[in-house]
């Protein structure tokens, strides 16, 4: 068994062989799973604005001061791992080269678009997978919520990735793979605090994803 590990998403192959990896070498290095590299900043999702350095408690703050000062949401917009973003009515956002992630869109009432990049593992300065859907929760705010689309790579996932990320299991006890769409369905409308009937779940092959 392989484990594939590219600069984007992590393959779907070895998914388990690779957890115990990441926390066997964060022991031997005597370091803490799940303290290794925090998120340090926020990619703007609102036109132009400045990019501001931030930890994950304020990612959403330092985008709305984006939006405060380039006046309107981004039109298209590219999400990569660990990062959540908006764009405005009839927006387009591009999630790249998603193989064993998971990308939540949440399609808001006035036509906008919050969206979210879920990797198995974090990404050096971005959120882990436990981390992303409450950021999207604080950027969707108020706002009314039409639907939340989740797709991606289904079966590489476990719905307990999304509220305990994969480097926290510091035990080594990493939950396997379920592939259960219902179950991450359930978990995304719980995390959101929305309607299970406003989310669906669907596997897609791996590329590019636009929603």
């Amino acid at each position: 068994m392989r484990f594939v590990v590219s600069e984007r998403c992590v393959g779907r192959v070895g998914l388990a062989v690779g957890a115990a990896l990441v926390l066997a070498a964060c022991a031997a290095g005597g370091g803490d799973a799940a303290s290794a590299g925090r998120p340090g900043a926020a990619k703007s999702a609102y036109g132009p604005g400045p990019t501001e350095a931030v930890d994950s408690g304020n990612a959403v703050n330092s985008v709305r001061a984006a939006f405060d000062k380039a006046g309107a949401p981004a039109t298209t917009l590219s999400i990569t791992e660990g990062e959540v973003g908006e764009v405005g009515p009839h927006g387009t956002i591009t999630y790249p080269s998603v193989t064993s992630c998971l990308v939540v869109t949440v399609y808001l009432r006035d036509g906008g678009k919050v969206g979210g990049h879920v990797s198995l593992f974090q990404v050096p300065g971005k959120y882990y997978s436990d981390e992303v859907l409450p950021a999207i929760k604080r950027a969707v705010g108020g706002r009314r919520v039409a639907s939340v689309d989740v797709s991606g790579a289904v079966g590489a996932w476990n719905p307990s990735y999304l509220q305990k990320a994969i480097e926290r299991y510091t035990d080594g006890s990493v939950p396997e793979p379920t592939g259960d769409a219902k179950a991450i369905g359930d978990a995304v409308a719980r995390i959101l605090g929305g309607k299970r009937g406003q989310v669906t779940v669907q596997d897609v092959p791996d590329g590019d994803i636009v929603r």
